[in-house]
């Protein structure tokens, strides 16, 4: 997903800088931990409290207030590989969770340096975040059997999971776990795994110099014909196309 890291920032100030208006040409994901910041995107003012988030697109018009109280904020500049898509909203509020802050104080480092593989480590570190945003994002339920499936999936989703083996880390009869999934998401548990994996699959094939066999074995389909047929009715085009492309 991340191509290329151009500025990485995990700092406590006390107050944060303005930043003038301009056009930026990269992303710009930036989230607080405490305190608080004011942006304006394409003229709207977004208030950014603690958890709260912000995802800029290029292109897009932006700017900073200078702050008047300390805060403690991480902040992204990045590109990613071609044919990727992000459809994360502009304002993310209380979207920082637990993991997420697991991952970034596993970093200690508070901004990019030329030693030990520093860039690599928070493209890394950031992948997993998109990622992480992508799926609470996504979730259209606060139900907590169906978070937990959820999470279930997430931390599972290269190995091949069936609604027996879900079922029964969850705690709940197939036929309920199957029921209460589909009646919140508005999906069936087979679609969303499957839509999950090739999302995956999709970024893999464009990042990832795995051969299409290994990659389909890799994310739990031991039929790669079946894997290609399905990837193909999500994106309109073969794996073997995708990768010829890229």
């Amino acid at each position: 997903m991340v191509k290329d890291i151009l500025h990485y920032c995990n700092v406590s100030l006390n107050k944060c800088s303005k930043i003038s208006k301009t056009t930026i040409e990269y992303y710009d994901f930036t989230f607080v931990l405490s305190g608080t910041m004011t942006y304006t995107a394409d003229d709207e003012t977004i208030v950014l409290n603690k958890n709260d988030a912000i995802f800029l697109k290029p292109g897009t018009v932006r700017s900073r207030d200078m702050g008047n109280e300390p805060v403690k904020f991480v902040s992204f500049n990045f590109t990613v590989m071609p044919n990727t898509q992000l459809t994360l909203e502009i304002f993310l509020p209380n979207c920082i969770t637990s993991d997420i802050k697991k991952i970034i104080s596993a970093f200690p480092q508070s901004h990019l340096s030329p030693y030990y593989h520093s860039k690599e480590k928070v493209a890394n570190m950031l992948n997993f975040i998109l990622f992480e945003l992508i799926d609470v994002t996504s979730l259209k339920s606060s139900n907590p059997y169906v978070l937990k499936i959820a999470k279930y999936i997430g931390e599972h989703i290269t190995e091949k999971m069936t609604l027996q083996s879900i079922s029964q880390e969850i705690g709940l009869t197939k036929e309920y776990t199957a029921n209460i999934f589909k009646k919140e998401m508005k999906i069936t548990l087979t679609n969303y795994i499957n839509e999950r994996k090739m999302l995956l699959a999709k970024d893999l094939i464009i990042s990832n110099e795995m051969s299409l066999g290994d990659l389909s074995a890799y994310l739990g389909y031991e039929n790669y014909n079946y894997f290609s047929r399905l990837f193909k009715r999500y994106f309109g085009i073969t794996p073997t196309n995708l990768k010829s492309k890229n």
